[in-house]
Formats: structure tokens, sequence, C-alpha cells
């Protein structure tokens, strides 16, 4: 099982690939949170604990845990990128209606669109659904779940 260190890397890579044109952006669907409107369906992400207000938001969902596990955030069925609100952001996939999904989040504080490291630790703020603390990275079977809410802890090391 992929290290936090590894997972968190991984989202840098990913972060990199989606870079410039954000191409999972451009295959998945999206709204913009405040498009959302009480009817919607799909899944609606709740992220706590955003220190400020600087920057996005990056939200990836997963769906494979096979992708999931390996840390491929390439293979995301979900993708935001949305300003940076302190406090509690929520957002909503509207058409994420129905399976299992992991929610990998990271405050890109400096807007470019990685997730900053020093020495190995994350200077930027990060979440995992279903970690219970900042060093935990539950595998795909806790991680999922097939509610249409999820609310995910961000983490912040510095």
């Amino acid at each position: 099982m992929p290290t936090t260190t590894q997972r968190i890397s991984a989202i840098l890579i990913s972060a990199a690939i989606l870079t410039g044109g954000a191409l999972a952006a451009s295959l998945v669907p999206s709204v913009k949170a405040d498009e959302k409107s009480a009817g919607d369906a799909g899944l609606e992400v709740t992220i706590k604990g955003v220190r400020n207000g600087n920057g996005n938001v990056i939200i990836f969902i997963m769906d494979d845990g096979d992708a999931y596990n390996a840390s491929e955030y390439a293979a995301a069925v979900g993708y935001h990128e949305i300003p940076a609100s302190p406090g509690k952001m929520t957002t909503t996939f509207p058409r994420l209606t129905s399976g299992r999904y992991t929610i990998v989040a990271f405050h890109d504080e400096n807007g470019n669109r990685d997730l900053d490291m020093k020495n190995n630790i994350p200077t930027e703020g990060y979440a995992i659904s279903g970690a219970k603390d900042a060093s935990d990275t539950p595998h795909f079977d806790r991680a999922a779940s097939d509610k249409r809410f999820g609310t995910v802890e961000m983490y912040y090391l510095d």
C-alpha cells in the first residue's frame, strides 16, 4: 500500500498532467460551486478546514479501487478546481449519481496546480476521504462511499 508521501507525490504528478488544459476537466463535465441547486442529483463534496482564501482547492473523485490504491489520479472520474474559501466549502458533481467514490483534494494556495512540498512534507493542505488523521492513507475499501455526499478534512502540516 502506498505511503502518504507516495500518495501526495502521485497527486503532484497528476496535477502536473492536468496543468494547462486541465485534461481531466475537459473530459469530465462539472459545475461551479455556485451553480448547485437544492434539486441537483449527484455527489456533493464538502471540504472542511480550509485555512484561507488563497488560490484554489483541487478535487479528484475516484471510482476505481485499483487506480486509487496505485495513486493513479489521472483516472479520476471527477475533477473540480474551485476558488478557495476559508472554513468549509461545498461543490457538486451532478453526473456522479451512483457508485462508490473516494475524494482526494489539495489546497493549491499559490495557484501553481502543484501540492508544494518541502523535505517531502506538504506545505499546502490535502484531504483524503476515510482518513482518520494527516498520516492516514486509507485503502479504497475504507475511503470509498456510496453516499451521495462526502465530507473531508483538509490537513496542513506546516
